[in-house]
């Protein structure tokens, strides 16, 4: 029905259907109790209607009549109950109310002429009325929009009654009104909005359908907590909240304002005041930061970008003028040598023995927990972020489930986020009748009941961490011993170097001859332990490593060092360039590119290379000869190197009894000693092995003090003035600074950080630590002291600015308490802030930068700066220098010439750093677990995306490790134990949170005043701590030294084969002993790498060689000269090409491998052509008496009549061969489809597929007589191996069977028939063969290493030098080219990077 008075219409249908819409969000109870008050409200309202009772009140004063212009002064000509009336119900002539408040609509229409200026000042503060400029017109029309707005949505101003029959009334949840028995309204006044004081709604309608008081006009919603708003005048909206500077008078509402740094706004888009710090432009459209405007960073900006494109223009000019650099070419090889060696110093699986494949790179999906790549370090790292990830599902659950069940989630929902404040709405039309309450208790949504929640989430937390400790502390001692497991079967798997070696300390430090200490610790151990069978010593010593105090000539031991692996390198592609240019080309199109020569090293050319070798031979020969002065002596230690596993264990059984005998060579008051050893050769430092303990303990107390300080400087001096002049002053406004300054900051700190990390990286190596787990220690140490420093000093300021926004006292006695509900908003929103830090920048974005930085950004500038300096010379030579600073490894060089080793150095990657990886597994949990201390939503969030986290974390590093990084050995679980005792410091941060939750919620401590209750927790963190070291010790005992037995038993060799570095290949001082005190001895100046024992040949040129081209007008042959040793393939040098020449002159000269007395030479004249094989124009015999005798002269060459070649043939010093003949065959299978087999034998050395010597080939044969006979450089511990092969022209040869001769057999020699294996089903084949030793026996190694086992690779004559990238250089020359085969992984970053390099440097050329 509806009724109808003054010709006005309530439509009570419609009435109901907007109270139904606007009841629907409401809880079941609350709709309930609202539909039975609105059906009453609804028939009282109509029965007044239809009494004439509303229209009486409404019709009994014209406040707009008699308030408007031109009616009088309303304050006199009004009587008190006008004035109450007008007040109450139109909001008008409330003036007389409150002592000190303008009447700003009086007058209005004539503000700017007849008001004065307190009054205008008033009322544009408060109302924004009376604003001087644009702002007072949008107030003026806001206010009437707001004026029509509001007559309906205003707040009942109906009678107070006591608020606790209020409370007592059944069914008044969720009105602000009740209606008494007379049909009255009334409210009570704790339901009323007060002025700047914080309130709490019932978190179930929305902030429109509320009206604050006329004082306080403009409601400010609680930006931390949604259920908590307050009430201020216009000018404090961004002093409540500063994110809502704009009072909106069509709403009434404090809203977002756009402008950053702006106190109040006039309009969304324009500013009337702006925050201290800021300055407001004239048109109000801007608020500008006086540091912006004081320093001007966008101009620092504009000239960086203008002087970047001013030096690009002058090198363009400066290239276009000048042309090429003088040395392009040489220094575009080093260029690309340096970019090989990136690719090379990665992780790689070397496989040196292998023919068809030396080296391969580790699939990604590798199984890194067993497998041993860079050490036992690598897999125990995979351990803990699979540890880390059942930490953190183990926390989201517990989190998760105390959250769900405490039903909070809506309440403590981010601002804007729970959809019944955003449904929610006060309807107009059932005002006075019906008015959703913003602050009546109701349901399970009010005040109290949602602080009854949190306390019950309190007690529940308290349990649930407290278990959660428990649960975490049991499974972190499960991990600790797993991983020390882990380490001991890793151990029993896999045979290292450190199983072959001890120790021995406390000898004489002028005992430094290593043959001699090898004889007596021989004698020792045979005096002691006797022989084994057959006479045999029962231990044999491969040889011992000196340790050695070069402490005062480090510097010249490096430098001379280097200088060896260049020769290393020139000697090896020398070679390289000797072996068939067309195979090599075949096989790798790329690889002469990058061959260097002597003009690439530091030494510029061959002639400075024999001046620097001799000058090095010179200063080694005063370095260790006994006589001199400056005689290097050693540190009274040494590596002692068994040849079996047994070998070691065998002495150490006995080392008591050994120390006995050995007194002979003890120093003065010492004993000798022996140690097992558990660090590998790489991960020894040579060279700080003469620094005392009690030195270093002095060096690390001054590094720890020198960081501390430096960290403390960067705090101050750059972080806490960044924060303080650029952070804070915008947290004040709301906002986030952003533009040039923060790029320039950014730039700051990011390099501040880089250094402090590099100085940091090089203050730990320089401390004096024996071993590098050490230095990894203490790198870890100090950069989780940094991070955690940085990280907790952010987490303090944003807590410092989120605090002071909200007015909040920042102390502890926050977190130790339960406080208001705004107080828990803040502490929600605190918890925000630290998740939005974590995520998704720590836990994702940081290790993305980390390639970006680390990789990127180092090897483009370095490239640049490369190719700007030494390849386009593109700058006048004062701006070269400038940049060559910044060029890594190049700071000393000229602008002429770049050296191949300085520019492999600046573009190496950086290391495999667990140390710097294990800092994330501390400071992250740490962090996480601090979220415990918070109510919110966000801590299992948190939780939840660190799991996240750790596993692509886990992936991340998989990538880094084998595809990115640079190798580096990590072969010790020391590392690992001091990251477990670290791992405390999260798990009592744990520890600590369950005593503030017991605290919170009164389990304990209640009535403690807040300095015992902080002591509290700090205590419990304190106990939490000595428990897990205590227990980590005492339980697991880590630093015990754990000797696994190796599940199966090898020799020195075959280890040393795998590995490739080894304890004398490491040793840099023993390297450059061999090279230039043993195998230099007898060596001249002008010979750098010739071998006694191997001739030298010099080919001069030839004579009347035919035209082999076919082509007309291609012009003549392009000549080349091939010579080998008969029978020995492998051992053979080339000469260059000679092009278009029938007289060619070479004048090349190289040696020639594994030449034994008796053998003759073949050279051999090939044409080179670029479709078909080349055509042979000749060839020529120079036998074994001639090359004895020494040969010079010219020989005529067969197949050309006239043509001849000259040749000089230099025998080189004899040395004792190893006979091997191979006689004949019998019994051979056919393997031949048609006819018989095409039989011929190949010879190697066990374990050096180099050195091979093979016979003629004997066609249509299964008896054949070869009669075959030369020499070998063979050694003691070398074993023969004979293949009996098929020739074969389609398909690869087939063996007919294979005979060993071992090394007793080798070394006492052997006559006779020899039986082969695999010579077929039924086959029972023989291979006669003889083998006769020189007189004097096999020597250990050559005779001019005077027995010192240095060399790893295939070739045991040459001294090598153990570096990382620089394997290859123990490979035989003629397996080169198989090295740069898949150089360039697909899933490397340099490859794309070089990929888009290529296409860019097309599109120039184009």
């Amino acid at each position: 029905p509806s009724s109808e008075r003054g010709g006005k219409a309530l439509p009570a249908l419609s009435l109901h259907r907007r109270v139904r819409r606007a009841m629907a969000p409401l809880s079941e109870r609350a709709r309930a109790a609202a539909v039975v008050l609105t059906l009453r409200a609804s028939c009282v309202v109509l029965a007044r209607a239809e009494r004439g009772e509303e229209a009486a009140e409404a019709e009994a004063f014209s406040c707009e009549g008699d308030y408007g212009e031109g009616k009088g002064d309303w304050q006199t000509a009004w009587s008190a109950a006008e004035k109450e009336w007008c007040c109450k119900h139109k909001n008008l002539g409330c003036g007389h109310l409150r002592k000190g408040v303008v009447d700003c609509n009086a007058d209005f229409s004539s503000w700017n002429a007849s008001w004065s200026s307190a009054k205008k000042n008033w009322c544009c503060a408060h109302v924004g009325r009376g604003c001087e400029g644009a702002s007072s017109k949008a107030y003026e029309d806001a206010g009437a929009r707001k004026a029509t707005l509001s007559g309906a949505a205003a707040f009942p101003r109906v009678d107070p009654v006591d608020a606790a029959a209020m409370a007592a009334q059944v069914g008044t949840c969720g009105v602000s009104s009740v209606m008494d028995d007379a049909g009255v309204f009334k409210a009570p006044l704790s339901l009323q909005p007060v002025c700047e004081r914080q309130q709490t709604t019932n978190c179930s309608v929305s902030y429109d359908s509320m009206r604050c008081p006329t004082d306080c006009d403009f409601l400010v919603p609680n930006h931390r907590f949604v259920c908590v708003f307050e009430c201020v005048p216009a000018h404090k909206c961004s002093s409540a909240n500063a994110n809502r500077a704009f009072p909106d008078l069509e709403t009434g509402i404090c809203s977002h304002c756009a402008l950053d740094g702006c106190r109040v706004c006039a309009t969304p888009s324009r500013c009337a005041e702006c925050h201290d710090g800021f300055e407001l432009q004239p048109d109000g459209s801007k608020c500008v930061f006086a540091l912006d405007k004081t320093m001007r960073p966008d101009y620092t900006i504009f000239v960086a970008k203008v002087l970047i494109i001013l030096l690009v223009t002058l090198a363009i000019y400066w290239r276009v003028r000048r042309g090429d650099h003088a040395n392009r070419d040489v220094n575009m090889r080093a260029v690309e040598r340096a970019r090989r060696h990136r690719h090379l110093c990665k992780v790689q699986d070397w496989q040196l023995g292998n023919s068809r494949k030396i080296r391969e790179r580790y699939p990604l999906t590798a199984d890194v927990h067993n497998t041993y790549i860079v050490g036992v370090g690598l897999p125990l790292f995979y351990n803990s972020i699979c540890f880390l990830a059942v930490v953190a599902l183990l926390c989201l659950g517990c989190t998760y489930s105390v959250f769900q069940a405490s039903g909070l989630g809506l309440a403590l929902a981010s601002p804007g986020a729970t959809p019944v404040l955003s449904a929610a709405t006060h309807v107009s039309s059932m005002a006075p009748a019906m008015v959703l309450s913003p602050l009546a208790s109701c349901g399970d949504a009010s005040a109290q009941d949602i602080m009854q929640q949190i306390r019950g989430f309190a007690s529940n937390n308290f349990y649930a961490i407290g278990v959660l400790y428990v649960l975490v502390f049991a499974l972190s001692l499960a991990h600790g011993a797993f991983q020390l497991k882990t380490a001991f079967r890793f151990d029993a798997r896999n045979k290292t170097m450190c199983d072959f070696a001890l120790r021995v300390t406390g000898l004489k430090r002028s005992l430094t001859d290593e043959p001699k200490l090898t004889a007596q610790l021989q004698r020792s151990f045979n005096q002691v332990l006797g022989h084994g069978t057959g006479g045999k010593a029962a231990v044999e010593v491969v040889g011992v490593s000196v340790c050695y105090d070069y402490r005062q000539v480090w510097s010249d031991v490096d430098a001379m060092r280097d200088r060896l692996v260049e020769r290393m390198e020139v000697d090896m592609d020398n070679k390289i360039n000797q072996l068939s240019r067309v195979g090599r080309e075949e096989d790798d199109p790329g690889a002469s590119e990058v061959l260097v020569s002597a003009a690439s090293t530091s030494m510029r050319t061959e002639e400075q290379m024999r001046l620097q070798a001799a000058e090095d031979r010179e200063r080694a020969a005063r370095w260790f000869d006994e006589q001199s002065t400056e005689k290097l002596r050693s540190t009274g230690e040494l590596f002692v190197v068994f040849r079996n596993i047994k070998d070691k264990d065998l002495v150490w059984a006995k080392q008591e009894e050994l120390a006995g005998h050995l007194d002979g060579v003890s120093g003065s008051g010492r004993s000798i000693r022996f140690f097992k050893v558990f660090s590998e050769p790489p991960s020894v430092n040579w060279w700080h092995l003469a620094v005392a303990k009690d030195e270093v303990q002095r060096n690390v107390q001054w590094a720890m003090l020198k960081l501390l300080v430096i960290i403390t400087a960067v705090q101050v001096c750059i972080v806490l003035p960044y924060a303080y002049y650029i952070v804070w002053p915008y947290s004040r406004t709301g906002s986030a600074a952003g533009g040039a300054k923060m790029q320039i900051a950014g730039i700051i700190l990011g390099n501040v950080n880089t250094i402090v990390s590099l100085q940091i990286f090089f203050t730990s190596y320089g401390l004096g630590f024996h071993r590098k787990d050490h230095v990894d220690i203490m790198v870890f140490l100090a950069n989780t002291a940094l991070v955690t420093v940085n990280t907790f000093f952010n987490l303090f300021t944003t807590a410092l600015m989120i605090f002071s926004e909200n007015d909040q006292g920042f102390g502890p006695e926050i977190f130790l308490k339960i406080g208001s509900l705004a107080a828990m908003g803040t502490e929600g929103s605190l918890a925000a802030s630290i998740y939005h830090i974590m995520m998704p920048g720590t836990f994702f974005v940081g290790y993305l930068m980390c390639i970006i930085m680390a990789g990127v950004v180092p090897f483009l500038v370095n490239s640049l700066l490369m190719k700007v300096i030494y390849i386009w010379r593109c700058l006048p030579d004062v701006l070269l220098n400038v940049l060559k600073v910044f060029l890594p490894w190049a700071g000393d060089l000229t602008l002429d010439h770049y050296p191949h080793r300085r520019a492999e150095k600046g573009f190496e990657p950086m290391e495999i750093g667990i140390s710097w990886d294990y800092t994330a597994m501390i400071v992250n949990p740490t962090v996480c677990f601090c979220m415990l201390f918070f109510v919110s939503p966000y801590v299992w969030q948190t939780f939840m995306m660190m799991f996240a986290s750790t596993v692509f974390y886990y992936c991340f590093c998989r990538y880094q490790h084998l595809r990115f990084c640079k190798a580096c050995y990590f072969t010790t679980n020391r590392l690992d134990t001091m990251v477990n005792f670290a791992w405390g410091i999260p798990l009592s941060v744990i520890a600590a949170a369950w005593c503030t939750w017991g605290l919170r919620s009164g389990h304990f401590a209640a009535s403690w005043p807040v300095g015992a209750r902080l002591a509290c927790v700090f205590g419990a963190f304190a106990a939490s701590l000595a428990t897990w070291a205590l227990a980590y010790h005492f339980l697991l005992k880590p630093f015990e030294d754990r000797d696994a037995d190796e599940e199966q038993q090898a020799t020195f060799d075959e280890v040393k084969a795998d590995l490739v570095y080894c304890w004398f290949n490491c040793n840099p001082v023993y390297v450059l002993k061999c090279e230039y005190y043993f195998h230099d001895a007898d060596r001249t100046a002008d010979s750098i790498i010739h071998k006694p024992g191997s001739p030298q040949v010099h080919i001069i040129g030839a004579r009347g060689l035919r035209d082999a081209d076919w082509v007309p007008g291609t012009g003549s042959s392009d000549p080349r000269v091939v010579c080998e040793v008969v029978g020995k393939p492998n051992a053979k040098v080339e000469t260059p090409v000679c092009e278009d020449a029938h007289n060619p002159v070479w004048d090349f000269r190289s040696e020639l491998a594994h030449y034994a007395t008796g053998d003759a030479l073949l050279l051999t004249v090939k044409d080179r052509d670029m479709i078909k094989k080349g055509d042979c124009l000749g060839r020529a015999i120079i036998t074994a008496e001639q090359v004895s005798a020494g040969f010079r002269g010219k020989v005529p060459l067969q197949g050309r009549s006239g043509a001849t070649i000259d040749v000089c043939v230099d025998p080189g010093e004899p040395v004792p061969m190893t006979k091997v003949a191979i006689k004949s065959a019998k019994g051979l299978r056919n393997a031949d489809w048609f006819g018989r087999s095409d039989p011929y034998v190949v010879c190697e050395v066990a374990g050096k597929p180099g050195v091979r010597l093979q016979t003629e080939v004997h066609k249509h044969q299964t008896n054949p007589v070869w009669n075959f006979s030369t020499g070998m450089d063979l050694h003691i511990g070398d074993a023969l191996v004979f293949k009996v092969m098929d020739r074969d022209c389609v398909k690869r040869d087939d063996c007919l069977g294979t005979a060993t001769l071992d090394t007793r057999e080798v070394q006492q020699g052997f006559a006779g028939e020899l039986p082969l294996e695999g010579a077929g089903k039924g086959v029972e084949a023989t291979l006669k063969v003889r083998v006769e030793p020189p007189d004097a026996g096999l020597r250990r190694m050559s005779a001019s290493r005077r027995g010192h086992p240095l060399a790893c690779g295939e070739d045991p004559n040459q001294v090598r030098s153990f570096e990382i990238g620089k394997e290859y250089l123990f490979l035989a020359p003629e397996k080169q080219a198989m090295l740069c085969n898949e150089l360039r992984g697909s899933a490397e970053l340099e490859t794309l990077l070089e990929h888009c390099f290529g296409l860019l440097g097309r599109l120039c050329v184009w």
